[in-house]
């Protein structure tokens, strides 16, 4: 299979809740997400509020299946953007996985 994307890691394109805990500041507010696409290496997400570039989230991401561990790493915010159509969207890179 061809792939032009000049990625080291291929992205899965998803749309499943994501949960992004503050890891600074933030009081602990958790802010809700939908993960639009993940690899090995970072993720996107659709969300309502602002995160700050440099930001360091715990995310987590339920899985569906009992064979499959749930998703829990520690990311930071690399872009947040606001679209064209007035939604929010950021990038973060895996710092570690929990």
């Amino acid at each position: 299979m061809f792939h032009e994307e000049k990625r080291d890691f291929r992205r899965m394109q998803i749309h499943t809740p994501a949960k992004l805990i503050p890891l600074e500041g933030g009081e602990g507010k958790e802010v809700a997400a939908i993960c639009t696409d993940l690899s090995a290496t970072g993720l996107a997400v659709q969300l309502d509020d602002v995160l700050e570039i440099g930001g360091l989230y715990r995310v987590l991401i339920a899985s569906t299946s009992t064979a499959i561990t749930s998703f829990d790493a520690t990311a930071k915010v690399v872009r947040a953007t606001k679209e064209q159509d007035g939604s929010l969207s950021a990038g973060l890179e895996i710092v570690s996985f929990n």
